[in-house]
């Protein structure tokens, strides 16, 4: 049983198929930018107004609240997240998978694709 056990774990390791992490705590830089950096994980994230980052890889996050600025810099993300009027949504990263929704009236957010083979998608207004 323990050598079926450890073969799991090898595998699991080496190649990821079908491993999730647990979320690790955010860390808040000297700027105030809230640091999400956890992979294989699925997360509700709560916004507060503050800047967001989100640094893993293939995650399954939800961003719900005032999100004002986030950045993705991670690759193979589905991401969903509510953003107020005027905020940034910004990638960096590659292959990632990108709904918002505007949770208030105002002037559509900023949606910056700086990296390779992301998609936006609106899913409209609350």
């Amino acid at each position: 049983m323990r050598l079926i056990a450890a073969r799991t774990a090898i595998v699991c390791l080496a190649c990821g198929v079908g491993c999730t992490n647990q979320p690790r705590p955010p860390v808040v830089d000297a700027t105030g930018m809230t640091h999400y950096s956890t992979s294989r994980t699925k997360q509700n994230i709560a916004c507060e107004g503050q800047p967001i980052q989100l640094e893993g890889n293939r995650t399954e996050l939800t961003l719900r609240g005032r999100c004002a600025f986030v950045r993705i810099t991670g690759s193979h993300n589905d991401i969903e997240t509510d953003i107020v009027a005027g905020g940034t949504i910004e990638i960096t990263g590659a292959h990632n998978d990108v709904t918002w929704r505007q949770i208030e009236p105002g002037p559509p957010p900023q949606l910056q694709n700086r990296g390779e083979s992301n998609t936006f998608h609106h899913s409209g207004n609350s």
